[in-house]
C-alpha cells in the first residue's frame, strides 16, 4: 500500500462526507449522483489497496525474500517457479524427491547410506 493510494481514499471518503454533511432534506438528483460517484472512487480506492502485493507477487509472503535466481538468464527457475524464495525453496525440496538417510558405519568408522 502506497501514500498516495492510502491519500486518494482518505481524499475520496472525506469529499462524500462532506457532501453527505451539506445534503438538505431533499436532495437533489444531482446531489445524489454526485455522492455516488464520490463514493465509487472511494470504493475503488479502497479495492487497488488490497491488491497490492509485495516485491515477491506472493499471496502467501507477499514481503518475503525475493529469489536471487529470478530473472537469472545463466541459471533460469523451472516452469512455474515465482518470485518467493520461500515458494521456490518449498518446491526445490519437494521436487528433490524423499530423503536418503545416513547411518554410522562403526566397522569402516564411515558414513553410509541406508538401504
Amino acid at each position: 500500500m502506497g501514500y498516495a493510494d492510502l491519500r486518494e481514499l482518505q481524499t475520496a471518503l472525506t469529499t462524500a462526507s462532506d457532501i453527505a454533511s451539506s445534503l438538505q432534506a431533499a436532495p437533489t438528483r444531482r446531489d445524489a449522483d454526485q455522492l455516488v460517484d464520490v463514493l465509487r472512487q472511494a470504493l475503488t480506492a479502497a479495492s487497488s489497496l488490497s491488491t497490492l502485493t509485495g516485491p515477491t507477487g506472493c499471496a502467501i509472503h507477499p514481503h518475503g525474500a525475493v529469489d536471487p535466481l529470478y530473472g537469472d538468464p545463466d541459471d533460469p527457475l523451472p516452469p512455474g517457479y515465482g518470485k518467493c524464495l520461500l515458494c521456490n525453496d518449498r518446491r526445490r525440496r519437494a521436487d528433490a524427491g524423499p530423503h536418503q538417510p545416513y547411518h554410522w558405519d562403526r566397522q569402516d568408522h564411515a558414513l553410509r547410506r541406508s538401504a
